[in-house]
């Protein structure tokens, strides 16, 4: 899996080192720690969604829906730690990235079969094995705050993450129950992701609960950047699909957005924060098998948020 970091791109000189990261491959080093974390359960609020009806709908299910809370937070110079429940039992689960970290922050989840282990995991790049599954899990996240997200959790031991070759130091989890579990309702905003492109509706400025539905047969997310006022959607293509631009990126690298991997067929309900404006709106994940992230495949729109 590649996922851009979008903490780095907080800095515009470093833009095109994260998409030379993005290129590089998915995996850990071998100084991997797994940390486990304390039974305890912890509670929040709920977040607010826009509409009526689809409101309704969303806070029965998270009223019924398992929870499970991951906190992240920082345990030295360029190292951070992920904890999680031991257990949560599975089906429909709300789960919470709590940051308390100094950096933005997003909660990957992996899913392995078998008898293979976290270690193994964390050494893969491409291809990727079917033993080994991109879980979803919660958006990029700023320090001090928490975000969340509903979704389906099927019986399985997972991990929690972040991303490319900073893995950080991972939490593991099982989750109990059945492995069929049902979807989340909709969402009053979608984001539909396919092979290779995307289709938007009801996004709209302020905290919104979104539909991330991934209905194409590969892995994908969306990261979702704000374009500055001179700039149209090829002049972000040619940006970040170069490795020798310079100058001031067409972007608001303040700014970005970015949802959990999901493989091809998975859905949730995810939370992004958004203020008005024109977004370029890009998946820079590659396929399981390798090959060229999906943004040189043409999976790049420009979104109005009003």
């Amino acid at each position: 899996m590649e996922v851009v970091s979008a903490a780095a791109l907080r800095s515009a000189t470093s833009a095109l080192l994260v998409l030379a990261l993005v290129l590089s491959g998915c995996g850990g080093g071998d100084d991997v720690v797994v940390q486990e974390a304390p039974t305890a359960k912890e509670r929040g609020v709920a977040p607010r969604a826009g509409g009526t009806t689809k409101i309704d709908r969303l806070r029965g299910a998270r009223a019924s829906a398992a929870r499970m809370t991951i906190t992240v937070e920082d345990v030295g110079r360029g190292r951070f730690r992920y904890r999680a429940p031991r257990s949560v039992r599975g089906g429909l689960v709300e789960i919470r990235l709590r940051n308390i970290g100094d950096a933005p922050r997003k909660a990957q989840l992996w899913r392995i079969e078998g008898d293979h282990t976290i270690r193994e995991a964390l050494r893969i790049r491409h291809p990727q094995p079917d033993w080994l599954r991109t879980a979803g899990g919660v958006s990029l996240t700023e320090p001090g705050e928490m975000s969340s997200t509903l979704q389906a959790l099927p019986a399985g031991r997972y991990y929690a993450a972040g991303v490319l070759d900073t893995p950080g130091i991972v939490a593991s989890f099982t989750v109990t129950g059945p492995r069929t579990v049902p979807a989340p309702p909709r969402a009053p905003a979608r984001i539909e992701a396919l092979d290779f492109s995307f289709r938007v509706s009801g996004l709209r400025a302020g905290r919104n609960s979104v539909d991330f539905d991934n209905t194409g047969a590969q892995q994908h997310h969306a990261f979702l950047t704000p374009m500055r006022a001179a700039a149209d959607i090829k002049d972000v293509r040619r940006f970040f699909g170069s490795r020798t631009s310079i100058g001031a990126p067409p972007v608001d690298t303040e700014q970005t957005r970015e949802t959990a991997v999901l493989e091809g067929g998975d859905r949730q309900v995810t939370q992004l924060d958004l203020p008005a404006g024109r977004y370029a709106l890009i998946c820079f994940v590659r396929g399981r098998g390798g090959g060229p992230p999906h943004l040189e495949l043409g999976m790049i729109n420009e979104v109005t948020v009003r």
